[in-house]
């Protein structure tokens, strides 16, 4: 079992680690994420997580809706798919979305496959999102986690678009269990995008999430 002493001092890495590559990025901007999230058991073995999450940053600011159904099919071991519709600029997306997540201990790696289908684009857009996360209590009611994930497109919204569309994301966060059925997290996120035509771009976004689970 992972000691808090070392998922503390892995926190700090995984954070230099997210942005060590990007770091001759020229493009960086601040934004920040509100996640407002639900969980519910809708039938045996079957449980749907809902959120809305505003997103504001420099320029267009995002809104996000989300759902996903999960059922375990063995030890550690859950499919889930689900959708999402996300607005920004005057425009929207239609994102459905299928994983399979899998947990042992304080390791859990989801593998997700999203259809983007794009206002306006050629065709329905594919990517492939693999994301790793070390989960542990620090003390009382208190948790870390500390997470990596890559996105890579495997076929993009535009017939011709050269832009590999790829992106690598680095986050760590606290999470504070309020009650039973209540809990608060803060996290900070770095998103690394590369660019073939012009400057990669670098995220750092500050994320509140309030989570209830009856």
């Amino acid at each position: 079992m992972i000691q808090p002493a070392t998922l503390l001092r892995l926190a700090p890495l995984v954070a230099v680690l997210a942005c060590s590559a990007p770091a001759m990025a020229s493009d960086e901007d601040f934004q920040f994420y509100v996640y407002l999230k639900g969980s519910f058991s809708i039938a045996e073995n079957v449980t749907n997580t809902t959120e809305i999450s505003p997103r504001w940053r420099e320029g267009s600011d995002i809104l996000q809706l989300r759902t996903t159904f999960e059922t375990p099919v063995a030890d550690g071991l859950k499919l889930g798919a689900g959708g999402a519709y996300v607005e920004s600029g005057g425009s929207h997306e239609i994102r459905p979305h299928q994983q399979i997540v899998y947990s042992s201990g304080p390791i859990s790696t989801r593998t997700k496959l999203e259809e983007r289908f794009f206002e306006g684009a050629d065709r329905v857009e594919l990517r492939l999102r693999q994301n790793v996360k070390l989960s542990q209590h620090i003390a009382g009611s208190t948790s870390g986690w500390i997470s990596g994930e890559a996105l890579y497109t495997l076929q993009s919204r535009n017939r011709g678009n050269t832009e590999p569309g790829d992106q690598w994301r680095g986050e760590v966060g606290l999470s504070q269990r309020l009650s039973d059925s209540f809990s608060i997290a803060e996290a900070y996120r770095a998103i690394y995008t590369p660019h073939d035509t012009r400057s990669d771009t670098l995220n750092h976004i500050a994320i509140l999430t309030l989570s209830w689970k009856p």
